[in-house]
């Protein structure tokens, strides 16, 4: 098979994309061999499903053997979903393919023209991350902290647990920005954020909520008792004091806690009691502004 196929196929050598000529054995034009790292003589005259992660071949040659048995043109991007490489030196990539029959020498075959995705879906994550993170913490944004709260009230609806909703909101931080500017009071939001991350489980969210507002989503708590020990371990973890160019500043942490559902059985209900707690906390700390 694999004699001749250079000059027939010779127009596909310069496509970007990796072109695979395929029935019970393979053609691989040059892009191809530089997306896997096979040398194409090591290609040709191989089963296609060498370029199929092993745990995936048995699928894959099943699916193969339907398609020839009823080819069809099928598009890029018209997949179910995306479809895994696998390059000579054992890692992977995913790829878009779209397929074909063709004729040569009067005999069926399958041509696949593969297209490396790596790129296209770090930037869709990016893109996505971006959407649903904020940018200056990183941490849940707004948009984030309300589908994992949601969230959370519903599985524990399932399990019949309960859900700690806690606002938090840094105490003296406009004085920060006056007092020593906008940059400074960034990098107290930054610091903020990562400190208000540490301790959590992998189930808890933590948000920033806008300006100095951070909230924390606390799932399967066994009762207020429980949450309320939980809230005061984790409140110990954010040191009042932050350094910024070599001073000292201090900021505070007021907090505010709700139960679901004891004290409430949907989101506004539930932060409405939580904000009350936290100008609660805030007024009873003198030091707090």
């Amino acid at each position: 098979m694999a004699r001749g196929l250079e000059g027939d196929f010779s127009l596909l050598e310069p496509l970007p994309d990796g072109v695979v000529l395929c029935d019970a054995s393979v053609y691989a034009n040059r892009r191809l061999e530089a997306m896997t790292g096979y040398d194409r003589r090591r290609l040709v005259g191989r089963m296609v499903e060498m370029l199929v992660p092993e745990g995936l071949r048995a699928a894959h040659r099943k699916h193969r053997l339907e398609y020839q048995a009823r080819p069809r043109p099928r598009a890029m991007g018209s997949g179910d979903h995306d479809f895994e490489v696998l390059r000579a030196d054992g890692s992977t990539f995913s790829a878009d393919i779209s397929l074909g029959p063709v004729k040569r020498a009067g005999e069926p075959q399958i041509i696949a023209v593969v297209r490396d995705i790596t790129e296209r879906m770090r930037l869709e994550a990016a893109l996505a991350h971006r959407a649903l993170h904020d940018p200056l913490t990183g941490l849940a944004n707004r948009t984030l902290f309300f589908d994992r709260l949601r969230q959370a009230m519903l599985q524990a609806r399932r399990d019949r647990r309960q859900v700690a909703l806690v606002m938090l909101d840094l105490d003296q931080f406009k004085s920060v920005n006056d007092e020593h500017g906008h940059q400074a009071g960034d990098h107290v939001l930054r610091k903020a954020g990562q400190r208000l991350s540490k301790g959590l489980r992998r189930t808890d969210t933590v948000a920033r909520i806008g300006g100095d507002e951070f909230a924390w989503v606390l799932p399967g708590v066994s009762g207020r008792q429980a949450a309320a020990i939980m809230l005061a371990k984790l409140l110990r973890a954010v040191s009042a004091r932050f350094s910024v160019g070599g001073k000292s500043i201090e900021v505070g942490v007021s907090a505010g806690m709700a139960i679901f559902p004891d004290d409430g059985d949907d989101v506004d209900t539930l932060i409405r009691v939580a904000d009350v707690e936290l100008y609660a906390d805030k007024r009873h700390a003198p030091t707090r502004t």
